[in-house]
């Protein structure tokens, strides 16, 4: 005749069982994070390749970053963003060198990180598939042959600036693309947003433009934002096409927080301050926004 087990003999089963699972889940959960990591520097480089073919295509200029700055010619905003709808309706910027992404889900859009917050709000009927609303990622504001300063646009909103603040940099005219960002994961949109799960298409850490609460706890929109390694680390794309994961806070020097606690206080209070998931400021050694242009005025 079969025995039964006793109760000491599941209840030992039970803790073993137990055991296995307190090891083996962050384990999964660490393997899991590891494969959308390495999903998020894969979309930035197959970016970076865009912005390569599209300069090549485009007299070694790269497209320009976008933004609501108005300009002297016409009294409007660029047309000539790395994200841009064309009069014609067509997606313009670096869509033709991806005509890859997903409006909705993170996951499936190769302008976001997999773990970035999906959108959550109202996607119109036909919208086509460039429509610019999932994303995550953010050109540095400063790659323009011309930038009258991020005071200049973010606090006094300057108007009526020259052309050359549509014209995208040239790769050839940098210093050091290796040292310079060309993409980075920005803190995103949250409820009550009209657009949740979306993003700046341009900014920096002195960059303020857009208010309300974002992803990147007391940070504006499309700030810096710590997603990676229990939201302290995230990965940056550089000029030159290689990315690097690094502390956010170290993308820059101590030398521009003055500027940065004047132009953007709302960050420097609720963030740097705060110093939230030991997010710290201005920590690094070499400051990688900016690019050394003469028409360039930095930050």
């Amino acid at each position: 005749m079969r025995r039964a087990f006793t109760l000491i003999e599941l209840l030992v089963v039970i803790a073993i069982v137990a055991i296995l699972a307190a090891i083996l889940f962050p384990v999964f959960a660490q393997a899991k994070e590891a494969a959308k990591k390495t999903q998020c520097v894969s979309n930035q480089k197959q970016l970076g390749l865009a912005f390569i073919q599209y300069a090549t295509d485009f007299d070694d200029v790269f497209p320009n970053p976008g933004g609501g700055t108005r300009l002297a010619s016409n009294n409007a905003s660029p047309q000539t963003g790395w994200i841009q709808t064309t009069p014609d309706g067509s997606g313009a910027g670096i869509w033709p060198y991806v005509k890859s992404r997903s409006l909705k889900g993170a996951s499936g859009n190769m302008y976001s990180c997999p773990m970035a917050q999906d959108y959550t709000g109202v996607i119109p009927a036909g919208a086509p598939p460039y429509d610019d609303r999932q994303r995550s990622f953010v050109m540095n504001d400063y790659l323009r042959a011309y930038h009258p300063g991020a005071y200049a646009t973010n606090v006094t909103v300057v108007s009526g600036v020259p052309d050359s603040f549509a014209s995208g940099i040239s790769q050839t005219q940098v210093p050091d693309p290796a040292d310079l960002i060309l993409l980075y994961e920005g803190a995103q949109k949250m409820q009550p947003s009209a657009d949740p799960g979306g993003t700046n298409r341009n900014g920096s850490p002195y960059h303020r433009r857009t208010a309300g609460p974002s992803t990147q706890v007391g940070a504006t929109i499309g700030f810096p934002a710590a997603v990676h390694s229990g939201k302290r680390m995230a990965d940056f794309l550089f000029l030159d096409g290689h990315v690097k994961t690094l502390t956010p806070g170290a993308t820059w020097t101590a030398g521009t927080n003055p500027q940065l606690q004047t132009i953007n206080p709302d960050t420097w209070n609720g963030l740097c301050t705060a110093r939230t998931n030991g997010y710290t400021c201005g920590s690094g050694k070499t400051d990688f926004w900016n690019p050394q242009q003469g028409g360039v005025v930095y930050p």
